[in-house]
């Protein structure tokens, strides 16, 4: 705070490097600065906060369009995650597309996510520096998605942030009861901040229920009494509050208060002309659109439909085919049909599975026939998927069959060429949970196919049937001796009528459109 204070401080730092034998380059010291740069952050008196060029870098990185530039974001926003409260929650939308076999599919509540931190990031969020003369206070909360605490000291009856904590629950911890997930933000949170609470007299700010109603109980669950053990070496002084003025309780909820009211689940492909701000617009000039908004904005009924508080969107209520669940939609004016049906048609599916991908979240009047034409005219779907002929052959049921006891088998190829010099692929189907098995082959030898086998069935176990076309490497003397030695009966379709294999002849149909 003074000139002298510095001097006193800078006194020990240097007795201290005199001690250690270290030595500091003039050129890069910096003395009596009032404010300084370091590892991105700005450090002052009052705290730190982000520097101006990485607030500049967060704010304007563009709107991400596949699943690196997702990573990219990410991985520059957890260099701030602890200057954000609740973070693991806020960036869970975006979070889901990092994972493992998961399309890129860039949603409402991903827009929302990544508008809500950019907006943070710009505030530049200040943290205070640690004062050992004051008292610490811990506040904790859990949701559904996420806990988080706060690490806070107390001056003048006011609270600052010194740190904030959070992270993102697992499918298992999601399962837990309300009162065991805020139990599991006080002990998480506490174990964040172990270095700060360790030996200290500290504030619990927090629903005081857990801990009572769990130490109360004789018989605790294993993984409850181990948390309790490890909160049992610290010292602190529970506090209830309300979740109306706890302040991580609000925090926890600010992505589910602030997401757009429709459905959660969202596939469609990223496309600007749907975007909020210009479906607003087109909403705004159809002239059918525009009279019911002008109605509801004087207070006017008009059936189901309603304006979202957060967007300004037009949007319609429905009930849901059970009548047990309300969905809202988004009502999707003339100008903007055709663009809808493309970006939902994007995978080309058919007419059933496109409209239900449109029906999660949009509608418009005569919605089904439009989908139903476009997908019936899609140039490209007519050129890769033949209609199926209509056969009268009887189907025969596998009452019998288990998973497992009957596989079917082909060859896929030539294909180009892959880097690892590999042009055909063989393929294992299970004829009662239909679970395909591709397997990257150099060449199509009965002593390959084998092979290939041979690590099927360590995985999967022996079949009991096995079925394949009449090519000469399926019907070899080494194929028919291998089948012999472990007892697999080999069931051959009729020569020239591939749909005697039919569901493995669909497999590979679905494979190519892919």
């Amino acid at each position: 705070d003074s000139l002298c204070e510095l001097k006193v401080t800078l006194q020990a730092v240097f007795d201290r490097l005199t001690k250690f034998n270290l030595t500091l380059d003039p050129a890069k010291l910096q003395l009596c600065k009032p404010e300084i740069t370091y590892l991105g952050f700005d450090l002052n008196a009052n705290g730190f906060s982000p520097s101006e060029q990485n607030v500049n870098k967060v704010t304007n990185f563009p709107r991400p369009k596949n699943l690196k530039q997702v990573q990219m974001f990410l991985g520059m926003l957890n260099y701030f995650r602890g200057l954000i409260y609740d973070y693991a929650g806020i960036v869970e939308p975006l979070v889901k597309l990092t994972k493992k076999n998961t399309p890129f599919v860039w949603s409402v509540e991903c827009e929302n996510a990544f508008n809500t931190v950019q907006e943070i990031i710009l505030k530049k969020p200040t943290l205070k520096n640690f004062d050992p003369n004051l008292p610490i206070s811990l506040i904790t909360d859990a949701s559904k998605i996420a806990i988080c605490g706060i690490l806070l000291q107390k001056k003048d009856n006011v609270y600052y942030p010194l740190e904030f904590f959070s992270r993102k629950l697992t499918p298992a911890e999601c399962k837990y009861p309300s009162i065991r997930r805020e139990l599991l933000a006080i002990y998480a949170s506490v174990r964040h901040f172990h270095d700060q609470l360790l030996g200290e007299n500290f504030e619990l700010l927090t629903d005081a229920k857990p801990l009572t109603e769990y130490q109360s109980l004789d018989k605790k669950p294993e993984i409850v009494a181990r948390w309790l053990l490890y909160l049992g070496t610290f010292s602190f002084t529970p506090t209830h509050i309300p979740g109306s003025l706890n302040p991580a309780d609000f925090l926890s909820r600010v992505v589910e208060e602030n997401s757009l009211n429709v459905n959660n689940i969202t596939l469609f492909q990223p496309n600007d002309k749907l975007s909020m701000q210009n479906i607003s617009i087109e909403q705004k000039q159809d002239a059918i659109l525009s009279k019911i908004m002008n109605d509801l904005s004087v207070n006017k009924q008009c059936k189901q439909y309603f304006l979202d508080v957060n967007s300004g969107l037009l949007m319609i209520k429905n009930a849901h085919k059970n009548k047990k669940k309300i969905v809202n939609r988004i009502v999707i004016p003339k100008s903007l049909i055709k663009v809808c049906i493309e970006t939902a048609h994007a995978p080309h599916f058919g007419v059933r599975k496109t409209f239900e991908f449109i029906r999660h979240k949009y509608q418009w009047r005569g919605m089904y026939l439009d989908t139903k034409n476009f997908c019936e005219h899609c140039e490209k779907c007519l050129e890769n998927k033949p209609k199926a002929k209509l056969t009268q052959t009887q189907m025969i049921p596998k009452r019998n069959l288990a998973p497992g006891q009957c596989i079917a088998i082909d060859v896929v190829g030539k294909l180009p060429r892959s880097t690892d010099n590999k042009n055909f692929i063989l393929t294992i189907i299970d004829h009662y949970s239909r679970y395909l098995e591709a397997y990257p082959l150099q060449n199509i030898t009965s002593r390959t196919i084998i092979n290939c086998l041979n690590k099927y069935f360590a995985n999967f176990g022996l079949p009991k049937f096995l079925i394949t076309d009449n090519a000469t490497n399926f019907i070899s003397n080494e194929m028919v001796e291998f089948l012999d030695r472990l007892n697999i009966q080999h069931r051959k379709s009729s020569i020239y009528y591939p749909m005697a294999n039919g569901l493995l002849e669909r497999a590979h149909r679905t494979m190519k459109e892919s």
